[in-house]
């Protein structure tokens, strides 16, 4: 009973990673289902008994797509072999690295608009459950604790780090620039900043008493 489902879960995966291939090249406006049936080897009307819309179908690619990427940043986050500094980088690139370079470009402007218009609430969902595991593996390494007493939370740590990651996948060209620029945000994080300026362990305060 469960090979026919089977095959059509295959086929539906098939056709939404073509679908994917095709609006990344053209963008969500200037795709036509023919085009997504010619990518997918599949007639017309075999596409509409899998997909009754192209909004359909690309929010089951973008679907798709996101169950990727958590997939690939959660099994970063839990990889033994790794340090934890290199744990988080990994994570942020396969979360964000496809996206190096992209940005400006019209296709990528226009598709990252249907994405938020079309499954906003997705998105959404995709960012602060990144966060969450961030900040949890944060806190059971120890890493929370020594931020702790200057006010930071492992959730404002996770949070930064994500801003970073967004934000450097925007602003560099290369996935060299954007490890570079997620290497210098974990080091900084993952380090230990000391007590607060002014406690009796801390740095002393130099500002002038009034």
């Amino acid at each position: 009973m469960s090979a026919p489902q089977d095959t059509t879960t295959t086929r539906s995966d098939a056709i939404t990673d073509a679908a994917t291939r095709v609006f990344l090249r053209y963008g969500f406006k200037k795709t036509s289902m023919d085009d997504i049936a010619r990518a997918a080897d599949i007639s017309r009307q075999g596409l509409y008994l899998h997909f009754k819309t192209k909004e359909a179908l690309f929010k089951a690619a973008l679907q798709r797509m996101v169950s990727q990427m958590q997939h690939a940043a959660q099994a970063a986050l839990h990889r033994d072999d790794l340090t934890l500094e290199q744990r988080l980088a990994t994570a942020f690139e396969a979360f964000h690295g496809h996206a190096v370079g992209t940005a400006g470009d019209e296709n990528t402007n226009e598709l990252l608009a249907a994405a938020a218009t079309l499954a906003g609430p997705l998105l959404h969902q995709m960012n602060q459950d990144l966060v969450t595991a961030v900040a949890d593996l944060l806190t059971d390494n120890g890493i929370a604790d020594r931020w702790q007493h200057n006010g930071i939370s492992a959730q404002d740590l996770a949070e930064h780090l994500h801003a970073t990651s967004s934000g450097a996948k925007n602003s560099t060209t290369t996935p060299e620039q954007y490890r570079a620029l997620m290497r210098t945000a974990v080091r900084i994080v993952t380090s230990d900043p000391g007590p607060p300026a002014g406690t009796p362990d801390g740095p002393a305060d130099h500002r002038k008493q009034e």
